[in-house]
């Protein structure tokens, strides 16, 4: 049987050829790095657990420490767990979109705001929002949701503490509706810019899990638009700041008089 594979393989144009191997190296990768996310927590919280059983009698601040890392390493791994799930979703053509008309983006970007506000916490940061309350979008409430939710979290940690980050919606001449998170953040270097929208991809990756995320945030918009007919623009300066863009068409828009 491998043998008259090989031979069909080996008849196919060289261009087919090509991608089909392409094909085999992204899940190859895809299965790596998902492992590599996943073991990181779990050989942590196996490192804590071997602690308990070999100290019969800890102290409570020792107890307080493992207890608080194995919890936060837990919750790493649900959320990594989670994002697949979600990608896995948007990339499945048997799962359509939950679509609604007329979606009032401007409160769903008040309620993120107030999220993204706590999530600053003792950062400080300065989040402003402008976002025009008559211009409605037909979509996947969730999935837009999650789409703006990843933007602004990703704004908020990769800028530095009392940084400004501006959150836009609104729609321009053409009639497109227009999403843009502007920060004054580390920024990306250009030759990282055509790569950030893949799964798992990081820019440093020792920086980026020192931040937190589970490396998918931007796949996950990246798909959201496909599903939206949308598309994503990045304007970038390293340590002076980042601004992501996502175009929607006139055809999703509605202007409420």
């Amino acid at each position: 049987m491998k043998k008259q594979n090989e031979l069909r393989l080996g008849k196919l144009p060289r261009l087919v050829k090509d991608y089909i191997k392409h094909l085999e190296q992204v899940r190859s990768d895809f299965v790596a790095n998902v492992s590599h996310e996943l073991r990181t927590p779990l050989t942590v919280i196996q490192g804590y657990l071997e602690t308990l059983i070999n100290n019969k009698h800890p102290d409570k601040k020792t107890l307080n420490k493992i207890f608080t890392q194995m919890y936060q390493h837990s919750i790493r791994m649900a959320d990594i767990i989670e994002d697949l799930l979600l990608l896995s979703h948007l990339e499945s053509e048997d799962h359509p979109s939950d679509e609604k008309k007329g979606i009032v983006i401007a409160d769903i970007l008040k309620t993120i705001k107030l999220d993204a506000k706590n999530l600053s916490g003792e950062k400080k940061h300065r989040i402003s929002l402008r976002a025009n309350a008559y211009v409605l979008m037909n979509g996947s409430e969730n999935e837009l949701r999650s789409l703006f939710s990843n933007l602004i979290v990703n704004a908020i940690k990769y800028t530095p503490d009392q940084g400004h980050i501006h959150i836009e919606w609104g729609s321009d001449p053409h009639g497109r509706g227009i999403f843009r998170v502007s920060d004054t953040g580390i920024g990306i270097a250009k030759e990282h810019l055509p790569r950030v929208t893949e799964r798992f991809y990081r820019v440093d990756k020792a920086r980026s899990r020192e931040r937190g995320g589970t490396g998918l945030g931007l796949a996950i918009v990246k798909h959201v638009l496909l599903r939206h007919a949308g598309q994503l623009e990045i304007e970038s300066v390293p340590d002076k700041g980042s601004t992501f863009t996502c175009i929607f068409p006139a055809d999703r828009i509605i202007h409420k008089q």
